[in-house]
């Protein structure tokens, strides 16, 4: 059989690409950048495992087995295949999935953190928040103003523009679940997250408004517990969508083809800059750099008496020139209530 490539996920993260300050994906315009060979050697070493877990819903996996695809992890992402016949198209070889598919299907990867210190180096939302991160080629609707799609991303950054409103995050989780529910019986005894949507939509003896106060309920309790579990997002591409460009696959005389070049969509993670904190366990002195520095695993950053200022210094005729600076692990970070992260490292 002919598989080839649907498209490519690439996730990156500056913690483990980053090599001391020399940034492998400039964040800020004055950030200094490294060369594409120390590029090639940290993309050697990086895992995407080592920080990330992507599954497919369970609706996902149904569809990969209905339409003859399958998924391919590598070091940095996945790829997604499918099976398909070589056609000639305006002169080219294109190939069009054996299995036409449905246009309105979607493919969906839960991504969750499995370092339980990813929040201690990566600039993302609050825990404790009730939105999360949403990564797709069908913008929701009241969020085109503010939202990226993953087309027009081109290698960016992930920030607030994948984040989705509290509401739209409870909406992006029920239709997963009622998703997966409508293909999938129950095996068990345990009442699943569709089943229970359903049936609060179903109860006659209920109101609208106290039907839709308690979907709302559990679709909240639903998002703690993922969060609890270290679940930061989805990716949730739809086959086909309003703008040609964007659809998972081409349509050409009412045939499905391949895109060429194959869609390469490459995310990255940004690194925290935190302040470092020195404390000195012979003298009780603690010196703070009166910059945030970057952190990340690789490198080091070289801490001299120019990183301080007489505000840092505790107590203040201490001299920076008596003391070595190494460079902070991940494990002692603070955030304090103005959002700024210290990393406490002892001397």
């Amino acid at each position: 059989m002919n598989f080839k490539t649907l498209f490519n996920f690439t996730i990156h993260h500056g913690y483990f690409l980053d090599k001391g300050v020399e940034k492998y994906k400039k964040v800020h315009a004055d950030d200094n950048e490294m060369s594409q060979e120390e590029k090639d050697q940290a993309l050697k070493k990086y895992n995407i495992s080592e920080y990330l877990k992507i599954t497919p819903s369970d609706f996902t996996k149904n569809q990969f087995q209905n339409y003859r695809m399958i998924m391919r992890p590598y070091a940095s992402g996945f790829r997604i295949l499918v099976n398909v016949l070589p056609r000639e198209l305006e002169g080219q070889e294109r190939y069009e999935p054996i299995i036409p598919l449905e246009e309105d299907m979607y493919l969906t990867f839960e991504l969750q953190a499995t370092d339980s210190y990813f929040y201690n180096y990566s600039n993302v939302f609050d825990l404790s928040d009730s939105r999360m991160y949403y990564f797709t080629n069908e913008v929701p609707a009241g969020q085109e103003v503010e939202f990226e799609n993953i087309f027009d991303n081109n290698g960016g950054l992930i920030d607030s523009r994948f984040l989705l409103k509290a509401a739209d995050t409870r909406n992006m989780i029920k239709a997963i679940a009622l998703e997966n529910e409508n293909f999938f019986e129950l095996k068990s005894r345990m009442l699943s997250l569709g089943k229970s949507i359903e049936l609060i939509e179903n109860n006659s003896e209920l109101t609208e408004d106290q039907k839709e106060t308690q979907v709302k309920s559990l679709l909240d309790y639903t998002i703690q517990k993922k969060k609890k579990r270290q679940i930061i997002g989805y990716i949730r591409l739809r086959v086909k969508v309003a703008d040609a460009n964007k659809s998972l696959v081409e349509y050409k005389n009412d045939r499905q083809y391949l895109h060429k070049p194959t869609p390469e969509f490459t995310l990255s993670f940004v690194n925290i800059k935190s302040f470092w904190v020195f404390k000195s366990l012979v003298d009780n002195a603690t010196l703070t750099t009166k910059d945030e520095k970057w952190l990340s695993r690789n490198g080091y950053v070289e801490i001299t008496s120019t990183d301080f200022d007489a505000g840092g210094l505790d107590p203040p005729e201490i001299d920076p020139e008596d003391y070595t600076f190494p460079n902070p692990t991940v494990d002692l970070i603070t955030k304090d209530e103005n959002n700024k992260y210290y990393s406490e490292i002892f001397i």
